[in-house]
This record gives structure tokens, sequence and C-alpha cells, in this order.
């Protein structure tokens, strides 16, 4: 610090002379950067009372800027000690500013001077530590303290910034928002060092805990994680954050000394901490063959032991188990000595397995016997293939190779099969992989076997859980139970309503079903009465009481084989009974009755209604059978039965939504029958009922703009816009009914289809409200960000319309809000800068509320100032004009934007330019951005550029 010097008493008492006042205290403390001054200046009392945050009128608080602290940040890195001091003064102050500078000045001096700030970041675990603390200097504080050899104190802040703790709505609570502990968690790991494990090990244990995947009667850690290698890129998440960071520790730590990694993970009793000692004992492996001269012998001693620990040969443990046997074999063969008697010893004795499965009527013990065999066949075939042919022992080769042959080669052993499993909802008592290997008759058997005897605690097996792992093995494998004869009779609802939904997702799937066999079940339970002669089993939801679900389970079916489709194949027999079942057997009073009845408030709108009733399940069916085509045998008579439904005075609705959701292909397949009906079914000019506004509404929303479409449409979409009520909403799509109008109306213009005289576009640019307008064209442009290119008399057109919608707004300012979303132009990077900067800036000019718009354009107002200097900074400064309110997109400008946009101004070689970037520069500085000035020469010495400015 030879140049600088300690000011004189007198210096000192003439300064403060001279700045009585706070704008003078702030032009001083801006400008002096000598750190002798820090010492006079706290003797004389200068830094003893920074202004508390005040209410206002409208019950906010407001903080106070204070520029002394802006002073003391500078300056602490040369006089960290004597800052320090003042910080330990200060400690009971509320000021968010000075708060801020605590964890600023905390991650920039040397540790020693910034260990001393820990009581005070302690003293405020109640009170807060202020919205204006940046959570980068937050865990720059506690690195700093981490690397600089402060441990205990480090590992303290560590602890709090990213240990889990508990909450009172049952989630873990965390000090930092998920993208900045995500952020931060690795920097943190990195300065733990070797220590990092054992710290951060519990973190992972305590945020399951607090998720409730782990608690003291059971484990379900696994869940989130089938399989450990899995990159965090695909979880991005708190939870797989600390998995990875875990995981990376685990890994280095077993390379350093293999006994104490595994005793640290053995500390945590979840199958997850398991899984992550499997995998980093792979991976030690495998970096230290990787290294010739390598002391493996410890490592490999850890490593067998862990293939012989029974904890470790779980279920939940497979993929890296067979991962870790792989690498050991080659180094130790006899090491996977013990995998024979594991596999042996099978998933449970006999004796459980004949318990768990239970012996069907009709079935002897010799059959049970044969179905045990097959699970157990099963469960060794997936353990052996996951430790693969090359690294079992001899005798385990061939059981591996006959299993092979019989049931064919598991083709990805260690693969994740990403399937969630949870101790909540139905549980089945036997597996989706256990009834596979059943026949026909054998499933069968079971299924009408097994009953519900509710004595069991916890999660026990229910029919509906039992029924949904039939229904997931029937969409795979559609023909699991055909050649049974009279289901109907012999399963019951629930199973039969299972069967249904299974082919239904398989035919989705592509997979073909036995076509006749699926037809007669449809047919017999059909006509089935309601009645079940089965007893209802077990609590609510159970089981089904009757067979009105499983006839729901048809009909959704029926209509997904009316759909015109390539896979699977339907032959034309198999596809004419089908409409025949369709358009007789399911035209039930009892189905409208249920649906036109039901006035409980689910909140769905009618496109959703049609997908969860029986009766517009049906009127989809019969317009899918239409739209095959005038040559079918069916059309006539599925037409006629359409035309009945439609009849029907549908006060929900939701058959009409299902016209609208289909006009486009009814326009393609039968125009004679739908163009007399347009003003019936959509509405005209003239009126507009509820059902025409909900087919209308319905239409625009899951079509996209189509000329013929729109001409059709037009009348009434003038009658919708003059509508003195809301428009009811056929589906909640992205945009309301009156916003989704004027999509249409911008897509007609800018396509070149219609002009603004055009009746539809005059009606809605002279009637909808502002934002409605101003939101409908916002949404036109945000498609723009989608597409890769726009063709450029588009681009022009749509140009042209923004720049009449301005005009419109200058003749009647209190449209303003018309102009609301214009950000989506700029944001969609197809329009030239020197077309939207100057338009950015007159629309935030007519429109304020613009600036505070949630979407942040920090990146384009930066990209902006190397083309045009001028017109960036004059954009920047009337967008960030009444800041205050702004949140987001204000911290959005002020990172990305002002330091670029205020250098290119002050090197543009305009003087005037370069006097008003400076005066714009220090009124942000003295409203709270003390850093603007250090950033701005960053970028005017090339150490940031265009490229580092970040969206």
């Amino acid at each position: 610090m030879a140049e600088h010097k300690t000011p004189s008493p007198e210096q000192v008492n003439e300064v403060l002379r001279r700045i009585p006042t706070p704008s003078l205290r702030r032009v001083f403390f801006e400008r002096l950067k000598n750190p002798m001054w820090v010492e006079p200046l706290a003797t004389a009392g200068m830094f003893d009372n920074p202004p508390e945050p005040e209410k206002t009128g409208e019950g906010l608080v407001a903080d106070h800027y204070w520029p002394e602290i802006d002073y003391l940040i500078r300056v602490a890195p040369k006089a960290p000690r004597a800052v320090v001091e003042v910080l330990l003064k200060l400690s009971g102050s509320n000021n968010a500013w000075v708060r801020r500078a605590i964890f600023t000045i905390g991650a920039s001096v040397p540790a020693a001077e910034a260990v001393r700030l820990k009581p005070i970041v302690k003293s405020w675990g109640e009170s807060g530590f202020g919205w204006r603390i940046d959570p980068r200097d937050m865990v720059g504080f506690a690195v700093n303290l981490l690397q600089g050899g402060q441990l205990k104190a480090g590992k303290w802040m560590a602890n709090f910034l990213f240990r889990p703790t508990e909450s009172e709505n049952h989630k873990p609570a965390l000090a930092l928002d998920d993208y900045w502990y995500q952020d931060g968690l690795p920097r943190v790991v990195e300065a733990l060092g070797d220590d990092g494990l054992k710290t951060v090990l519990p973190w992972l244990e305590e945020y399951e805990r607090q998720s409730k995947r782990f608690t003291d009667t059971f484990d379900m850690t696994d869940i989130s994680r089938e399989s450990i290698r899995a990159r965090s890129d695909h979880y991005p998440s708190i939870e797989h954050s600390l998995i990875d960071a875990v995981r990376d520790l685990a890994s280095a730590a077993m390379v350093r000394n293999p006994r104490t990694a595994a005793a640290t993970l053995a500390k945590s009793p979840m199958n997850l901490a398991r899984k992550i000692t499997l995998y980093a004992a792979t991976e030690a492996l495998r970096h230290t063959s990787a290294q010739p001269e390598a002391e493996t012998d410890e490592l490999l001693a850890v490593a067998a032991e862990l293939v012989a620990d029974k904890k470790f040969q779980d279920e939940s443990c497979r993929i890296e188990f067979g991962e870790l046997a792989r690498e050991v074999a080659p180094l130790s063969p006899s090491a996977l000595d013990p995998l024979t008697e594991f596999i042996a010893a099978g998933p449970l004795s006999r004796e459980q397995l004949r318990e768990r499965l239970q012996i069907g009527e009709d079935e002897s013990p010799e059959d049970l016997d044969r179905r045990i065999d097959d699970v157990v066949d099963t469960w060794k075939h997936r353990w052996l293939s996951a430790v693969g042919n090359e690294a079992l022992p001899a005798a385990l080769k061939v059981a591996l190779e006959e299993l092979d042959a019989k049931r064919g080669v598991i083709d990805s052993p260690l693969a994740a099969l990403n399937k969630m499993t949870s101790w909540t909802g139905p549980n089945s008592p036997i597996s989706q992989d256990e009834m596979s290997v059943m026949s026909p008759a054998e499933l069968v058997a079971h299924l009408s076997s097994w009953q519900d005897t509710g004595d069991k605690w916890g999660p026990r097996p229910s029919h509906e859980g039992q029924g949904r792992e039939l229904s997931a093995l029937i969409t795979t494998n559609p023909r699991a139970l055909d050649g049974v004869e009279g289901l109907v009779d012999k399963l019951r609802p629930t199973y039969l309503r299972a069967t249904l939904q299974g082919w239904e997702a398989s035919v989705k799937a592509g997979i073909a079903l036995d076509w006749q066999y699926a037809a007669d079940l449809i047919h017999q339970v059909l006509v089935h009465s309601d009645a079940s002669r089965f007893p209802q089993e077990g609590r609510n939801f159970d089981d089904d009481a009757d067979f009105i679900s499983t006839k729901r389970a048809a009909v959704d079916l029926l209509e997904e084989l009316a759909q015109k489709r390539e896979t699977p194949s339907i032959p034309s027999e198999a596809q004419q009974r089908f409409a025949h079942l369709l358009i007789t057997e399911t035209d039930s009073e009892s189905a409208w009755e249920d649906y036109d009845a039901d006035d409980s408030d689910s909140g769905m709108d009618p496109l959703t209604l049609s997908l969860n009733w029986q009766w517009p399940t049906r009127v989809r069916g019969l317009l899918n059978l239409v739209l095959h085509g005038k040559e079918t045998a069916w059309y006539a008579s599925a037409k006629s039965a359409l035309e009945r439904e439609l009849e029907r005075v549908d006060r929900r609705g939701a058959s009409r939504a299902v016209v609208g959701q289909e006009f486009g292909r009814l326009l393609n397949v039968d125009p004679d029958w739908l163009r007399p009906r347009i003003a019936e079914l959509f509405g005209s000019a003239d009126s507009l009922s509820p059902s025409q506004q909900i087919a209308l509404t319905t239409a625009m929303a899951v079509h996209h703009y189509h000329s013929d479409v729109y001409d059709l449409l037009a009348p009434a979409m003038i009658a919708a816009i003059s509508s003195p009520e809301p428009l009811i909403a056929g589906w909640q799509g992205q945009s309301e009914p009156m916003q989704r109008i004027g999509e249409w109306v911008v897509d007609a213009i800018i396509r070149g289809h219609k002009t603004l005289e055009d009746p539809v576009a005059q009606a809605f640019f002279s009637t909808a409200e502002p934002k409605v307008r101003g939101a409908a064209v916002g949404r036109i442009a945000w498609s723009f960000m989608h597409v890769k290119a726009v063709d450029d008399k588009i681009r022009d057109r749509f140009a042209d319309l923004w720049d009449a919608r301005v005009q419109h707004v200058r003749e009647h300012p209190g449209d303003k809000h018309e102009l609301n979303e214009f950000y989506w132009f700029v944001r969609s990077d197809k329009f030239e800068i020197s077309w939207w900067l100057p338009r950015l800036k007159e629309a935030v000019e007519l429109d304020p509320d613009l600036a505070g718009e949630r979407f942040m354009l920090g990146k384009q107002i930066a990209g902006s100032a190397d083309l045009d200097p001028r017109g960036a900074l004059e954009a920047t400064e009337v967008l960030l004009k009444n800041r205050e309110g702004m949140g987001m997109p204000a911290w959005d400008l002020t990172r990305n934007a002002v330091p670029m946009v205020i250098a290119r101004a002050m090197s543009a070689g305009d003087e005037q330019l370069e006097r008003d970037a400076v005066r714009f520069m220090n009124e942000l500085g003295e409203n709270g951005n003390p850093n603007l000035e250090k950033e701005v020469q960053e970028v005017l010495s090339g150490k940031i550029t265009q490229n580092d400015v970040s969206e």
C-alpha cells in the first residue's frame, strides 16, 4: 500500500465537515479508493449507523442504499482486518446492503479474517440474510473458509447452506434456491477435498429422510436412480445433484483408501448408499487397472467383501452389483465364488414362495411347484445376466446358457428400466414378471382364486393392485390370456377392466391382438348386466363392485379400434365387427343419464370431459368410424347413430368438443355433410349458443390456422368477438378463446390471406380488450422462436402489422397494453436489430408496463450495443426507468446488458454519448449497483466479452 497514505486527523475532520448530507457522502465514498481511511473514519463514527429498512405506505419495506458499504467492499482485500473490525460492530444492523456485504467481503478477504464473521452470520439464523444476498457470495464465503484452512467454520457454513432440514410442508427445507444449490454444490464439494464424503453423504441421507423416502421402517431411496452411473444431466434436481456429488466423492475416496471409504459409506443404512458403494468400488478398480504400477490388493479385498455381503445382494443393487462383478472377475475369479451359494438360495425359500403364490382352486401341488420354478428362473436369469457370462464361475456359466436357451437372451441386463415403484397405492401379491411365466390357464386360475383377506399390515396386496400388474403385462403381451373361454364368468370385473385397458394400450403401441378373442370378450362385457356375481373385497377402490367401469373400458377400447391406423393392421372382417359392436352394443341410455346427471364441479373443460365419460367416448368412436370414409360398409349406420347422439341437449358440451376437435378431418372426409351444418354446430353471425361456443373454441384451439377453416368459421368468430359474456372454452389450451381468435386473425394477415380490412380482423382489433390483442400478436411472435426460419414476406407483413398497431396506440393511448408483449419480437431472433431496437424503446415509452414483464431481454440488448450503441443505451435507460418494481427483468438487464451497453457507448467515439453513458453509470451506481464501474472496466479491457453474456 505504498501508494496510499494514512490521513491525518485534520484531513479526516475536514472531510467530515464537507460531507454533512447523504448525497455528498455518496459522492465521497464512491470515489474513495484509499484503504488507509478505514480505521480513521471508523474512529470518527462514520460506519456506526447504516440506515434501517422502513415500511412504506403500501405496506412494503424499503431498503436504503448505504454508500459506505460499497467503499468497505472495495478496499476489503487490501485492508481486511480493519474492514472486518468495522463489520463486527454492525452485527445488529438490518440493512440489506450490509448483510449482503458480509458475504461478499467474507468471500474476498483472507480466511483468517473471514472466519471472524461467522458469529454475525450465525446470529442472523432466525431474522434471515435479506433478499439482496447473492447466493454465489454465500457459497464463496464457505469455499474461502474451507480453502483457507478454517475447516470448522467452513464446514459449518457448508452445512448451513447445503444440509437439508425439516420443514412444515414435509419437504426438505434448504437455505438456497434449487438453481443456486445445484450451481454451488460442486464448488463446495471441491473445497471440502478429502473430507467431502463424510460431510456430503449425511446431506443426501437427510434429503431422503425429509423427502419421506427413507424412514426407520422402510427404504425407497433407490427408486430415484435405478442406475447410479446415469449422469445428472438427465436429472436436473437437488436430489440428483447430491447423488452425483456423493457418487464422485465416494469413487475418489475408494481410490485413496478403500477400507476407510467403505466404512464411511457403511455408516449410512440407505439402499442408495449401498448402490453408491458398489459403483465407487467399480470405478476405483477401473481407475487403478489403468495404472500398471497401482497397488490394488486392498481395493480388491474390499470389492470381494462387497460382492459376498448379503446386504449388497438385493434387487435394488443388481445393476451396480453386476458392474462390480464384471470388474472383479478378471483380477480375482475366486472372489465371485460366493455367487454360487447366493444364486442357489434364490429370491426366497420355496416355503415362502408357496405362501406367497398360493395354490389355485383347480391346481395341484405339482402345478404350484412349476410356477415356483418359473419365478425362481426369472430371478436367476436377471441376476446371472447382470453379472455376465465371462465373469461367472464355471457352474453358473452353464446355468446362464441354459436359461438363455430356454427364455431368450436379455439384451441389456445392465440397462436402467426407469421403473418407478412406491409403497403408496395399490399393490399386487405377485409381480408382472411372475405373471409373465404363467400359461393363460395358470394366470386365469391364479386371478380367479386369489382372495383379498385384508389381514396384511402396511402396503397389502389388493385386486386393484394385481389388476394393474395384469394390465401392464397385457400391454406388452396382449395374448397372455388367449384361449381361455368364459372370462366374464371366471374373472372379477376388476381383472376384466385391466385386460381391456391393457389391450387398449397394446393397440396404441402398435401391437396386434387376437382380434376375434378381443371382440368376443368386448361383446360379453357389453351385454352383461351391471351387477357382478363377485362380492367386493377390500377397502374402497380395492375392487370394482360392478361392471360399470369394465363397460367403460370396453367402450374406450372400441373407440381406439375405430380410429384409422396402419399399425397394428386390423383385418377388414374384424374391423367390421368392432364397428358393429360400437354402433349397436354401446348404445346405452344409462351411460347418457350418468353423464348428463353429474353436477359435480370437476373443473374439467368439455374436451377433457369427453375423455372421461362413456357417452362422449362413444360419440368420438362413432365419429372415428365416419372418418374412415363413405366407402366403408358401416358409414351410413355410424353417421346415423352419430346424428342421433348429437340431437341430444348436451348441456355439458363434451360431444360438441369432440365435433370441434375433429372439424378438419370431417371437412376432408365429408364436406357435403359438414358445410350445411356449420351454422347449426358452430354458430353464425346472428347467434352463438353455449354449445356452439364450445364447438367453435375447441376447433380453433386444437387446429392450426387454415384459410378454408377460417372462412367457414368467420361468421361464428364475429359473433364470438361481439359476445358480451366471456366465451366458453371447449379446451383449456395455451390461449384463452378470444386470444386464440386473434391469433388466427394475425396468422391470416401475415400469410397474406387477409388484411386489416377483413371483417373478423376489424371486429377483433376494434372490440377485443387491448391486452388480449397484444397477447394474440405476442403469441405469434413467440411461435417465431420455435422455427429455424421465417419466410421474408411473412416476417415483413408481421412487421407492418406491428407498425399499424403502434400507430393505433399513438392515436389511442388508452390501448397501450396492446403493446405489452413486444419482447417476443425481440427474443424470436427473426427481426433485425435495426428494426426492433427503436421499436422496443417506443413500445416501452408508450406502455411502461412492458418493462416489468416477466421475460428478460438482457442478452438481446447487450448484443444490440455493438450495432447501435446509442440506441442500446437509450432503450436500456427507458427499460430501467421504473426499475424498482421490475424484479427479475431489472436484475437481468443490470447483470447481462448494462455493463456491455455502457462500455460500448463509452468507446463509440462520440463525446456526448460517452457523457450520457457515464451519467447513466453513476445514476445506477448511486441506486444500488456498487460494482458497476468495475464491470464496465472489465468489458472495456476485454476481460468480459459478448460471449460471456448469459441469458
